[in-house]
């Protein structure tokens, strides 16, 4: 070679030897964008007005950041998932959420909360305890007299034989499941007997219940609404007939999804669920260990437990997917699939790709990526592949220490912020391929929240609310290939072509690895280059924040003119 002119640029991929990669590829691509086939600067984050209220507000420590509503944003040290009401013009606005303890990593209660109730901090446990059997058989008594023997019916009828069951239901009409009915205190009534039933006591903790509901067999044995009372009431005189009972008990498998107590309680051998996930078709999933848990369609309180599902190592993440959801575990994924929580089926995938960092999991449309220990992962329905194997190694991806990475989508593209204990710093990753595969960003993020609404990436950075990308131009700098002349030469005119050199790019020449000349660029002429040695292989570093359309460095200025 006598010189090279770069008129076309691309991102960089580490993976491949300087010399090798091809001539429009970088050693070093920061805070540029390639999409147009020039170098652009990145864009500057700016200053979101958004003042989060759930806990305390935004920090260096922030693992969280969700939109509520133009007025409410919910901001937390804590890991929680967070997923908005499946039920379509829910009166309530509610939420939902999962997560994990910033401070000590221990598993917090899954949660509901409300508009007006979240400036407080307040919540209420999701899901519903199961009543306490009842203490006795209910109290018979003569509806005329008051006795407790029967006087008319007693020769001529035969009783009906009776067992009583209560569920708690709250304010927003949630109902739970049944206490557990005990042979004993099954009752025979005759048609002149009131059967008072003595109810379970109120429930502890922050359930935010209302009533209780009584439910009793019918003569085929379903059980049916009795009556519905305050939560407070002790007792229910029945003096209902068969004909006036109501609709038949519906939450016989409801139960309150997997958590600290239940784990004690009720045989939940996981413990606390995490990684809630909002399905199609009005499904919440989560997980409890190796446990995936769902919810009754469009009823976020009720998980029965004959609809979990059980992989064989510990789970990490999952991801919704068009037809299923994607499990993501420690060591090889699973997929399930099916619409209807009672008929979900699962298929390990073959796949050695596991997952390192619940918090680097992004959907990105019709495919899920990920944090494996080899690099970018990217999956979905079709299987699983390595995204990032043509751009890094997995010792370079180690760098990056993939368990802290935290990911985010964007027009596309992947967008990505690690921590190595020396720097915190970010990167974008386009899967598509193309010129903007694989760049750097000189900022770290802690948390983030894509809001579809206004189609803005919001992100936490040093403690502040900002908007991704959407500000003045950055600084960037770009690195060539290693470019190898097979005679030795000395370079002697460079070229920068750029529509506008205000500010004026810093061009850089560097010789067998040694700087040989810097300047400022203040026009498309060509400059002269400085003589008195010979080198093979030659580097270009350009730097600046406007946009740069070509580079070129010749031995003289006539072959400049003629490749230009």
């Amino acid at each position: 070679m006598t010189g090279f002119t770069i008129k076309s640029f691309s991102g960089k991929a580490p993976k491949v030897y300087a010399r090798l990669l091809p001539e429009d590829m970088a050693q070093e691509a920061d805070n540029v964008r390639l999409d147009s086939g020039r170098i652009d600067p990145w864009k500057a984050n700016t200053s979101a007005s958004v003042t989060p209220v759930y806990n305390y507000n935004v920090s260096a420590s922030t693992k969280t950041l969700f939109r509520y509503s133009d007025a409410i944003w919910i901001g937390s040290n804590d890991d929680l998932d967070i997923v908005r009401s499946p039920i379509t013009e829910d009166p309530w606005d509610r939420i939902y959420l999962t997560g994990t303890n910033g401070t000590t990593g221990t598993s917090a209660f899954p949660l509901m909360t409300l508009s007006g109730i979240i400036n407080a901090g307040s919540y209420y446990r999701l899901g519903l305890p199961r009543p306490a059997s009842l203490s006795s058989a209910p109290t018979l008594t003569n509806k005329d007299s008051g006795a407790a023997t029967v006087t008319l019916l007693a020769a001529e009828e035969v009783p009906q034989s009776r067992s009583y069951v209560v569920t708690y239901v709250t304010a927003y009409g949630e109902e739970g499941p049944p206490s557990i009915p005990l042979i004993a205190n099954i009752v025979d009534v005759y048609s002149d007997q009131i059967a008072t039933v003595p109810l379970p006591t109120a429930a502890t903790g922050n359930y935010n219940i209302t009533l209780k509901r009584i439910y009793r067999t019918d003569s085929s044995g379903t059980y049916r609404r009795v009556a519905e009372v305050a939560d407070s009431e002790a007792t229910y005189p029945d003096i209902k007939t068969e004909a006036e009972l109501a609709e038949a008990l519906e939450t016989s498998t409801w139960e309150a999804p997997p958590d600290e107590v239940s784990a004690g309680d009720d045989g939940h051998k996981d413990g606390t669920m995490l990684g809630l996930t909002a399905m199609p078709n009005g499904i919440l999933a989560g997980f409890a260990g190796q446990t995936v848990c769902f919810s009754e369609a469009f009823m976020p309180h009720a998980w029965p437990r004959n609809y979990q599902l059980t992989v064989k190592s510990d789970i990490v993440a999952l991801a919704p997917m068009t037809n299923g959801l994607l499990v993501l575990t420690k060591e090889k994924p699973a997929m399930i699939q099916g619409l209807d929580p009672s008929s979900m089926s699962m298929m390990e995938i073959d796949s050695t790709l596991s997952c390192v960092s619940k918090r680097s999991v992004v959907d990105m449309g019709e495919y899920v990526m990920f944090a494996s220990p080899d690099g970018l992962a990217m999956g979905g329905e079709q299987g699983l592949q390595l995204a990032t194997e043509d751009v890094l190694t997995r010792d370079q991806w180690q760098e990056l220490v993939p368990s802290s990475i935290v990911g985010f989508a964007w027009e596309g593209h992947y967008v990505g912020f690690y921590s190595t204990g020396s720097e915190s710093k970010g990167f974008i990753f386009d899967p598509r391929g193309g010129k903007n595969s694989f760049v750097s960003l000189d900022f770290h993020a802690t948390a983030g929240y894509n809001d579809l609404e206004s189609d803005e990436l919001y992100l936490v950075v040093s403690g502040s609310v900002v908007k991704f990308a959407s500000g003045s131009a950055l600084n960037f700098k770009w690195r060539t290939k290693k470019f190898y002349s097979p005679r030795p030469i000395n370079p002697a005119v460079g070229k920068v072509d750029c529509d506008s050199y205000s500010p004026a790019p810093i061009f850089k020449l560097f010789a067998d690895g040694t700087q040989v000349h810097q300047q400022s660029v203040t026009s498309s002429d060509s400059f002269r280059l400085p003589s008195g040695y010979k080198a093979q292989q030659f580097e270009i570093e350009v730097t600046g924040s406007v946009p740069i359309n070509e580079l070129c460095v010749y031995e003289s200025a006539r072959e400049i003119g003629s490749n230009g």
